[in-house]
């Protein structure tokens, strides 16, 4: 096959420049790489979710009660907007493994004894249904089996309202319910090994609980899903079965697991925009001055070509081949990295989320849109230079081009400092200010890379403060006693007096409705002791708040989605006891970074269910010696749901720390260099193109390569030093937006800047733009300067 002339010459060029067009194609790998691996991964997990919640049948709503005959279905389904409704048991379970020191806290779920469609199904991962004629039989969740390698035929020991029981294990299972679990006493990050949900033949759970022919969760769909049409009718749903004692409603979107997946989607959509334009962008900038410094060189070429017949628009398509070639380049490193980054990307999530079918899909359109935006940006980058090329008339083109303007720069007005400032110095700044365009692409480019290395380090920043703010500035506790039921004093003086517990703490939580106007919010309500010293709510400048005698204290997320502040009034309506309304005072608020906290006193808050004074947990320190019988005694006692240990959940954060955040800092840093050395490089480089008649005089002057390339030095430390210097302001300003995007009802991240992190930016932006320079002071080596002395004909 004959190749034309103009292609050998593209491919002949694209080869001798290989080196700095690489370092540009790897730009525009990142961008498409990120791009793709976060769109792909968007639509596994979307798709994933839907499949598994439409298959499984996730309710629209679930309803606690505290026990209410199966007949009352009947009276829900005829309510407007009900679909469907089914009943259930739902209890909190305790479950002993061999090996493992204590009994582990967990949840019971109903199922029927033969296998039929039902809201909130599960999905047999292995093994099969109840057997008929086993009484005593068990669906384990699947991630809690496979970490403790639980399979079909073993006994499993668990404790039912105090009662010991053998459960044989049928087989593993999933549900759309528990897609994202997270430990019974609340926590971050979802601990699989510790966490049992099992499912249980409906009539053995109901015996077990005393609830035969009757039921304490409802869960159902209905037929407009609509947020506020839902909240109406889960209010009529609470109204009619308010005899059975509703303790708690929660539509589809608010369910924690629902929550914590729709997040993680959100937040995979705007990185995925975000960072591949900013990564084009750059590529686009780079390569207008690649390109049209190209031109520039070869305008005797060009005017030969002109001469010997090729039209402007054969010119047109040549000189854009060399911005498709970097297009073309970047697409196909960055389908590989997309593909890479969409595989390690699952391979994580996989360790979070519970879906049953999280693979790999291929997305031609995604792929296409991929393709699409680096051969735009790429031409849009090579569009100027190939315009030149174009426009020029083979006469003109022939003849050398006219010397630029040595005009004066802004500083030389200032002639006091002007002619204090060293030759070099002059050099540098008169190149800087008469290349505006290119001196714009390096400021750029440095600006995005620190900024981007900023706000990584930045947020690493927040989650460290918040995790000291959880669980040392707050939280004092060593653990937390979860009780049954609400218990009067002389059973939390009974667990003063065990030994080895230092302090006890006794609180009382409530889920409550929380109203003022038309804004309302189920939270729950904290009722603390006053003088308390292992929990302690603090303000924004991290003072200990006391709480009233009377009133509430809110958390500010809370009071701002409320519309309230101190001063104003909110209606109060405890979900348990009582359940009247009462009018509240908010007295202050409270800094608070996990889900949405009130806060009152235990007495006001237990005489507003209708009690003198009641707990329901206990915070308690221990004494250095506390001994493995001391927390073995605490789960035999019936009254302990279960045990939550401070240590544990911090190390489990520190371990989620390391493993995720960790490593994808250390990726983001990568690819942020891979910006600041791609860009610098190939800005150097045009600079020492047009310059080489400059860098010839000066070796003839006796300057040394050290000397000269010290010079390009000097240029790029300033361009890059001010690039730097706003990029720390930038990614100061990209931490706030982040904060401000992911400011939800499940976290908020403090802005948090230390000075460690912006120097760590800055080291690693110097080492980056460190390499690009010893690369161009080699080149500076190489250069025959000799030759661009000879007159060319």
């Amino acid at each position: 096959m004959v190749i034309p002339v103009l292609s050998r010459k593209l491919l002949r060029e694209l080869w001798s420049r290989k080196g700095p067009l690489l370092a540009l194609a790897v730009i525009a790998w990142v961008g498409i790489g990120s791009f793709i691996g976060m769109q792909s991964v968007y639509y596994d997990l979307e798709g994933s979710r839907d499949r598994f919640y439409r298959d499984y049948r996730l309710a629209d709503f679930t309803v606690n009660l505290k026990r209410a005959p199966v007949s009352v279905l009947e009276q829900v389904a005829d309510l407007p907007n009900v679909r469907l409704v089914e009943g259930r048991v739902s209890a909190p379970i305790r479950v002993h493994l061999p090996g493992v020191d204590e009994p582990l806290s967990g949840l019971a779920v109903s199922l029927p004894e033969r296998r039929t469609p039902r809201l909130n199904d599960v999905l047999l991962t292995s093994g099969a249904w109840f057997e008929p004629s086993e009484r005593k039989q068990t669906l384990l969740n699947h991630a809690f089996a496979r970490e403790n390698a639980l399979r079909p035929g073993d006994r499993l020991q668990v404790v039912l309202l105090g009662e010991e029981h053998e459960l044989l294990v049928m087989g593993r299972a999933r549900s759309p319910e528990f897609v994202y679990v997270l430990p019974p006493g609340g926590g971050f990050v979802p601990d699989p090994k510790r966490t049992p949900v099992l499912y249980l033949p409906e009539r053995f759970l109901q015996e077990a609980f005393e609830m035969e022919g009757a039921c304490n969760q409802l869960v159902g769909l209905v037929y407009d899903r609509d947020p506020q049409v839902l909240r109406n009718t889960l209010q009529r749903i609470e109204e009619r079965l308010e005899p059975y004692g509703v303790t708690f409603s929660v539509p589809r979107e608010e369910q924690a697991s629902v929550q914590f997946l729709e997040n993680e989607l959100q937040e995979l959509e705007t990185s995925a925009t975000v960072m591949p334009a900013l990564f084009l962008s750059v590529v686009a900038m780079v390569l207008n001055l690649v390109v049209g410094r190209l031109v520039a060189q070869q305008r005797t070429v060009i005017g030969t070509l002109r001469a010997l017949g090729y039209t402007p628009g054969f010119l047109r398509r040549h000189y854009l081949g060399y911005g498709l070639a970097v297009g073309a380049a970047g697409a196909a490193g960055g389908l590989a990295l997309g593909a890479w980054a969409q595989s390690s990307m699952l391979s994580l999530y996989r360790q979070f989320y519970e879906l049953p079918d999280i693979r790999a899909g291929f997305y031609p359109p995604i792929v296409g849109a991929a393709i699409g935006m680096t051969l735009l940006f790429s031409l849009v980058g090579s569009i100027g230079g190939v315009r030149a090329a174009s426009r020029l008339e083979p006469a003109e083109a022939m003849r050398p081009p006219p010397p630029e303007v040595g005009r004066a720069i802004v500083l030389e007005r200032f002639g006091w400092l002007w002619r204090r400032l060293p030759f070099t110095w002059k050099m540098v700044l008169r190149a800087i200010f008469r290349n505006p365009f290119r001196s714009s692409a390096s400021i750029f480019a440095s600006l995005i890379s620190t900024a981007l290395i900023v706000e990584s380090l930045g947020m690493l920043s927040s989650f460290n403060f918040m995790m000291d703010h959880q669980f040392r500035r707050t939280s004092h506790q060593d653990i937390t006693v979860n009780l049954q039921e609400p218990v009067g004093r002389e059973v939390v003086a009974e667990f003063r007096r065990l030994p080895d517990v230092g302090v006890i703490e006794p609180q009382f939580n409530v889920a409550s409705d929380l109203s003022h106007g038309q804004y309302r919010k189920r939270v729950g309500v904290v009722g603390l002791e006053p003088g308390r010293v292992l929990y302690t709510p603090l303000d924004r400048q991290g003072r200990p708040v006391e709480i009233p005698e009377q009133g509430i204290v809110l958390d500010q997320k809370l009071s701002t989605l409320l519309h309230v502040q101190p001063g104003d009034t909110v209606i109060l309506r405890p979900l348990i006891g009582r359940r009247e309304s009462v009018r509240a005072p908010v007295v202050g608020t409270v800094d608070g970074y996990v889900g949405l906290g009130a806060y009152a006193r235990i007495e006001y808050l237990s005489g507003l269910v209708g009690e003198e004074w009641v707990a329901n947990s206990l915070l308690a320190d221990l004494h250095a010696g506390a001994t493995a019988e001391l927390l073995e005694e605490l789960h035999q006692r019936p009254l302990v749901l279960g045990i939550d240990y401070r240590a544990r959940a911090l190390a489990q954060l520190k371990e989620l720390l390391d493993r995720s955040i960790g490593v994808s800092l250390g990726i983001l840093i990568l690819f942020s260099g891979s910006l600041a050395f791609g860009s610098v490089l190939n800005t150097a480089l045009v600079s020492l193109a047009e310059r080489q008649r400059e860098v010839g005089t000066l070796r003839v002057l006796g300057y040394t390569p050290a000397q000269v390339s010290g010079i390009f030095g000097l240029e790029s430390l300033l361009l890059n030093g001010l690039g730097v210097a706003v990029g720390l302001f930038a990614g100061i300003g990209l931490v706030h937006l982040i904060a401000s995007a992911y400011d939800t009802e499940l976290f908020r991240f403090p802005v948090l800047i230390e000075m460690s992190a912006l120097g760590s930016a800055v080291a690693a932006m110097a080492v980056f733009i460190g390499l690009a320079q010893a690369v161009v002071a080699q080149m500076v080596r190489r250069l025959p300067w000799l030759e661009v002395f000879k007159v060319r004909e």
